[in-house]
């Protein structure tokens, strides 16, 4: 899914006709925005993007820019011989053991869509309609239209509830009748 389709989406449901190009220019912008706002506070607090990648370290540091994404927390850094302890600095990583060679690190990252046709990254169970009605919420607050806001934003809170909810499995015990 797209951002372009998300506010293509949204603008259904708040009452905009036709394709995201053809609406008012300030009604797509507020609509642009708000996909932007919904779609960072889903990755931030429900469905953070995870990653791995290889990379090589030299004397013990490895730095931000030498990876793909822009680092949100590190998780763990591991090598062919085991996790590696490590320091979090603001320019780079730092190992304990001033490690120099490939290791595999990974990471939580940050990930913000500007274009219409830059992906939304999301597991495939958070689907364009979710991210339409959060959207249609925010859109709503920031038109001052505060009942139908609660109304959507009651909506998207308890969709991705329920979707963020994991399921338990556990087994009851054996128990006999005396």
């Amino acid at each position: 899914m797209t951002l372009s389709d998300v506010i293509e989406r949204a603008g259904n449901i708040i009452g905009l006709e036709g394709e995201p190009t053809s609406y008012p220019t300030s009604a797509y912008n507020k609509l642009k925005d708000s996909a932007v706002t919904v779609y960072t506070e889903l990755i931030t607090e429900h469905v953070p993007l995870r990653t791995k990648e290889t990379v090589s370290v030299s004397n013990g540091k490895i730095f931000y820019e030498d990876l793909g994404k822009k680092v949100r927390e590190i998780l763990k850094i591991s090598t062919g011989a085991g996790r590696l302890k490590f320091t979090v600095y603001p320019e780079y990583i730092e190992t304990e053991c001033g490690y120099s060679g490939d290791a595999e690190i990974e990471y939580l990252y940050y990930y913000v869509p500007c274009l219409p046709t830059d992906e939304m990254l999301l597991p495939p169970q958070y689907t364009e309609y979710i991210l339409a009605v959060g959207t249609a919420a925010e859109y709503f607050y920031r038109s001052s239209l505060i009942d139908e806001a609660m109304f959507f934003r009651n909506r998207f809170e308890s969709a991705v509830n329920n979707l963020s909810r994991t399921k338990r499995v556990f087994d009851l015990p054996y128990r006999r009748l005396i």
